[in-house]
């Protein structure tokens, strides 16, 4: 299971870093583009949350 949180984890930081970048770039938008850019990071942020949860659970660790 460590691997499993190691990768969620290692997920979740390329989101927030790619999140912050991508805030960076909009700031130098209009009000449209940046709003059309937040629902993109909404629609992303729940097709990962959906690839996640149909693979929580399908793996064990066993050490010997």
């Amino acid at each position: 299971m460590e691997i499993i949180d190691s990768y969620q984890q290692d997920i979740a930081s390329i989101k927030q870093a790619l999140g912050v970048s991508s805030l960076r770039q909009a700031m130098h938008q209009d009000a449209a583009t940046v709003d059309k850019l937040l629902e993109g990071m909404e629609e992303g942020s729940e097709a990962v949350r959906s690839a996640v949860a149909s693979h929580l659970g399908n793996y064990v660790d066993v050490l010997v």
